[in-house]
């Protein structure tokens, strides 16, 4: 598709406001249930308790994962397993736009519910492709897995960090296993970029979260960062996937223009 990166900007500008107005209007509601790291567990960046928007850098720093999912959803227009993919990043995004400018328990579950969509991606993406499902099956499976673990959110959100972390375990080794199955035409350095990248990322977002690193006032915020290298990694990811061109039923064309 010719000007995807123009229709990933406008549909990112778009959904910024939207968003900046949806928490805007969020503000005013009485008495909403705050996220289960308040008061001081939030990551480092201070809390502007008199704005709607209660962390300023992790707060726009989420829409980078926007802009690439909106940029892989119009690249993708004859791969729908891809465009579904490129929602995803998108809803991460807002998700974790939503959680760092209310810091509230929904922000909260919209955050981790947009990471359980792409991390499940990963596993299902290697299931259709290692046990020739349909598209159908796979939206199937997505949904059900989903469903579940946002069930967890609301049950034992305490968890949710580790049944991430559980999931990218999981949806990593199944793609191992097809790889070595399967072997397929496909550069791998993408994945290995990917792998690096989001365990960089992953250093930055434990030392701000135990503010070993620290700066609560500075728009420069580790884990702002996390979310710049989080979509890089995503963006690896893409290439990784897009890069296959045997036993697959979807291949995509990623010449840059």
């Amino acid at each position: 598709m010719k000007n995807k990166h123009l229709y990933a900007t406008l549909s990112t500008v778009a959904l910024t406001l939207f968003t900046l107005y949806l928490l805007y209007l969020y503000q005013d509601l009485p008495h909403y249930e705050m996220a289960t790291c308040m008061p001081d567990q939030c990551f480092c960046e201070a809390i502007n308790r008199d704005s709607f928007i209660k962390q300023f850098s992790n707060t726009f720093s989420s829409f980078s994962f926007v802009y690439l999912g909106f940029f892989i959803f119009f690249k993708s227009y004859k791969a729908p397993l891809f465009q579904i993919f490129g929602i995803f990043a998108v809803s991460i995004g807002f998700g974790s736009a939503f959680f760092h400018a209310t810091l509230s328990f929904l922000g909260q579950t919209f955050d981790i519910a947009g990471i359980y969509l792409l991390t499940s991606f990963i596993l299902i993406y290697a299931f259709y492709r290692n046990h020739k499902l349909s598209i159908g099956e796979s939206i199937i499976l997505l949904v059900v897995i989903n469903l579940i673990l946002d069930l967890g959110l609301l049950i034992a959100p305490e968890l949710r960090r580790y049944l991430v972390a559980f999931m990218i375990v999981v949806g990593i080794g199944s793609e191992v296993i097809y790889i070595k199955s399967k072997q397929p035409i496909i550069h791998k350095k993408w994945i290995k970029y990917s792998i690096i990248t989001i365990l960089l990322a992953f250093v930055l977002w434990v030392l701000d979260i135990s503010k070993l690193l620290c700066f609560p006032e500075s728009i420069f915020q580790g884990h702002a960062l996390w979310h710049i290298l989080s979509t890089l990694s995503i963006y690896y990811l893409y290439r990784y996937y897009a890069s296959e061109k045997a036993n697959c039923s979807v291949t995509l064309d990623i010449r840059e223009e």
